[in-house]
């Protein structure tokens, strides 16, 4: 992809050493992306609390802070981890790393520290910064360094040498069907593609906006050390939007406070912050007439969450609902579904973008099979797992989800093949549960599985053998023996505790399907 004007155009292409389908042209990076941004000068960027930073500030504190960044030894082709929530310092820290020529390593603020410990020994970072005090064997520095940086005079730099395209650029985590969370690696050109394919759709180029241009103003929920917030977030410095940050947990009523002073009228968010929204006791109290667009991803968006939405928010009726579908090691999204779309064909997660390649894998007598990838937005694949085939030579990503195609392009999501459950958003590998609730001296053996839930999406849901002579654990018991190794999410909120041991399959692998059914689903 040559530096230039972005391109609606795709063609037939290669990348990564494999045919597919490219944009004829477009920016190829990062710091020609930021430069993009100088249209805008006193307009506001980010909202965060009492603070409000405008674009200018933005791009003179990522100068500065990429010196900071190199009087502390970090070279081009460097690890850099951010450990934080949402904040300015989190998005400088983002910018600087990347004109630094260096690799943002984007850990979740949720890990326990073994997970935390995990990842720095798997990705040997040069620098941490971060936003609470960490025990890790590399140099560290707080977040809340870089706040200086928004003081700091413009300091003007020469460019880092330009790395082939197709190199690591950025490392994202996801859990995978089994053990600690994975490091997703993306190249430079696959985190520029997933905003091309965003731009193209929604047809607002940056070449085509100007100082004048009306600024969308968007509420970042969803952490942006996941790849639909991270996507989120540079959708709106690309095209000169303002984004409002949430402090703290995600709280409902905070959210609808925001909303309605700030003008809210972008808010991505996931189902279950969804549901809780329409059900906070207020939710009639606040003026929310400025919400146009609420596209939600992250899990299945049932018929009945969207009717519920379009009955509370008649402002979003005719085009302001959408539902996404990707995945971390997809780079970010693969199809879209507009307010049309949903109508036209209920449940569906929309047609692929406009260089993605999607097909159906053995597919069985109803057309369903695992859905294949293809995109310029794919991950290179896993840190550590040189071996691992999630995505073949020919390009093609195992999404671990099962599909369908219609014949005039559409998606459905007919299940999941991996064993992982989304609980809120929130990935969960069960064989990782499984293995730390095994430890416990008292169980013999364990099953975590997913079963639906009305607010979450789905529930973790445990059920444990114990052994005979050892007596029952408690509930209690086996959460406090997984916490500090499982994130607060992954541990089980149901519990089954038996003495009888688990059904199995042929060859003895555990029947979870039947272990689902006796929950009565």
């Amino acid at each position: 992809m040559a530096d230039g004007v972005w391109s609606s155009e795709a063609r037939a292409g290669s990348y990564g050493g494999h045919d597919g389908i490219v944009y004829e042209s477009g920016p190829s990076t990062f710091d020609g992306l930021l430069a993009g941004t100088e249209v805008w000068t006193d307009r506001t960027f980010l909202v965060h609390g009492e603070r409000r930073v405008s674009f200018a500030e933005f791009r003179d504190a990522v100068r500065a802070c990429r010196s900071i960044l190199t009087s502390r030894g970090v070279g081009v082709g460097d690890r850099v981890m951010v450990f934080g929530y949402n904040s300015p310092e989190w998005v400088v820290a983002l910018w600087a790393t990347w004109l630094a020529g260096a690799v943002p390593v984007l850990a979740n603020r949720w890990w326990s520290p073994a997970e935390i410990e995990h990842a720095v020994t798997l990705l040997a970072p040069a620098h941490v910064l971060t936003d609470t005090s960490l025990d890790v064997a590399v140099p560290t520095s707080p977040l809340s360094d870089l706040t200086a940086a928004f003081d700091e005079p413009a300091i003007d730099a020469a460019s880092v040498p330009h790395t082939d395209p197709d190199a690591t650029a950025l490392v994202l985590f996801t859990s995978g069907s089994s053990g600690m969370p994975k490091a997703v690696e993306l190249s430079r050109r696959a985190v520029i593609a997933n905003q091309h394919n965003i731009l193209a759709r929604n047809r607002r180029f940056p070449h085509l906006l100007d100082g004048d241009s009306p600024q969308a103003v968007s509420l970042a929920t969803t952490p942006m050390f996941h790849v639909g917030g991270l996507s989120s977030l540079l959708t709106h410095t690309l095209t000169g939007g303002r984004i409002v940050m949430m402090q703290g947990r995600f709280d409902a009523g905070q959210i609808l406070g925001l909303i309605e002073r700030e003008r809210i009228q972008i808010w991505g968010a996931v189902p279950t912050m969804a549901v809780r929204l329409l059900a906070h006791p207020d939710f009639d109290s606040f003026d929310l007439s400025s919400l146009k667009s609420w596209p939600l991803g992250g899990a299945p968006v049932s018929t009945d969450l969207l009717d519920r939405i379009r009955e509370r928010l008649p402002n979003l009726r005719s085009r302001g609902l959408s539902n996404t579908w990707g995945m971390t090691e997809a780079g970010g999204f693969l199809t879209a579904a507009d307010a049309r779309d949903l109508a036209a064909h209920p449940g569906t997660v929309g047609r692929p973008y406009g260089v993605v390649e999607l097909r159906i894998a053995d597919p069985d007598a109803k057309g369903v099979g695992e859905v294949l990838a293809r995109s310029p937005t794919v991950m290179n694949g896993y840190a550590g797992l040189p071996d691992d085939d999630t995505v073949d030579a020919e390009g093609w990503l195992r999404t671990g989800d099962l599909g369908h195609l219609t014949e005039d392009g559409y998606l459905f999501i007919d299940g999941r093949a991996k064993d992982v459950v989304i609980r809120g958003g929130e990935n969960i590998a069960c064989p990782h549960v499984e293995a730390a609730i095994a430890t416990h001296p008292a169980v013999v053996e364990v099953a975590a599985l997913g079963v639906p839930h009305p607010d979450l999406g789905e529930e973790l849901v445990a059920v444990v053998v114990h052994r005979p002579d050892t007596g029952a654990p408690t509930p209690d018991a086996l959460a406090a023996h997984v916490t500090g190794t499982l994130s607060y999410f992954a541990i089980p909120t149901r519990w089954e505790i038996r003495s009888e041991p688990l059904p199995t399959l042929a060859g003895e692998k555990v029947d979870k399907k039947r272990l689902v059914r006796e929950f009565g689903m």
